[in-house]
């Protein structure tokens, strides 16, 4: 059974780590540009040491890294409007949103593979929508957090289906190692945006400095060059339906070490209910039809 479920067991095993991102992001006492400049640069950073140690099949052209570092920058724009999502709102609106890259995903994916979209994702994808709209109805006070939050979604679904397609042709490391190039560059380009470029920059609390690698090391670099590995296995849209479990992760989380902080109304929990609905009864009907 393990041998069967293994990639979507290994998978989930990541959206675990990806849910203590939100947590992580919100405890961190520094802007999202500081977060994701930090997270981004600790990942590449480490990425350089691993490829001492391993051997890569062959080298990028100069053309190919372009191309991922590109995706990286949006990979970088994710993560900045993820954070500031959070900060503006709260935790569980920010992953809630997050639950949209479905819906991009099913739209975006059949034109990169060139494919028919699938009446099935575009069914579980509106029904998703409609979770987050029924969420947007009760949290007004949250609509910049929400309108934030759903543009960092649809920026999760143009890398993952981007990945989908490098991953044919690039190794896992290397795909990983230039978008953390990419996001680091486009993540520091926002901190000199925001004035935070300056002495100040590594004036940093031990307690975050340690939130923060363990964000660069786990949370980044080992979860993201698994994850963009798995897609060996499994479809971007599979990935994406999988990946919104991390709401799920995240608001138990959240909720257990905040509890007065999270608290949301009637809406929310029922708008979260229709995501959650969504997801099962997609995989629910994947296993139907290979049954």
């Amino acid at each position: 059974m393990f041998a069967k479920y293994k990639h979507q067991l290994i998978l989930h095993l990541i959206v675990l780590i990806w849910g203590l991102t939100g947590i992580l992001g919100d405890h961190i006492n520094l802007s999202s540009s500081k977060i994701v400049f930090f997270r981004t640069f600790i990942a590449f950073v480490s990425l350089l040491f691993i490829g001492f140690f391993i051997k890569q099949s062959k080298k990028l052209t100069l053309s190919k890294a372009i191309k991922v570092s590109g995706v990286g920058v949006i990979v970088g724009l994710h993560w900045f409007t993820f954070f500031y999502s959070i900060k503006v709102s709260t935790v569980s609106i920010g992953v809630v949103c997050m639950s949209l890259t479905t819906l991009f995903v099913a739209l975006i994916e059949p034109i990169i593979f060139k494919r028919k979209i699938s009446s099935t994702e575009i069914f579980i994808s509106i029904f998703i929508l409609v979770g987050i709209i029924i969420i947007f109805g009760f949290e007004f006070k949250y609509v910049e957090g929400i309108l934030i939050g759903v543009l960092s979604a649809l920026m999760a679904a143009v890398f993952s289906v981007f990945n989908g397609s490098l991953i044919q042709t690039i190794s896992p490391f290397s795909i990983t190692k230039y978008e953390m190039l990419g996001a680091t560059l486009v993540s520091l380009f926002i901190v000199f945006l925001s004035g935070d470029l300056n002495s100040n920059l590594l004036d940093v609390s031990f307690d975050d400095s340690m939130s923060l690698l363990f964000l660069g090391l786990v949370c980044t670099t080992a979860a993201f060059m698994i994850s963009v590995w798995v897609m060996k296995f499994l479809s971007p849209f599979t990935v994406s339906v999988s990946i919104n479990m991390e709401p799920i992760y995240t608001i138990i989380i959240a909720v257990l070490l905040a509890p007065e902080k999270e608290k949301m109304t009637l809406g929310f929990y029922l708008g979260g209910a229709v995501i959650i609905g969504a997801i099962f009864t997609n995989a629910y009907l994947k296993r139907r039809r290979k049954g």
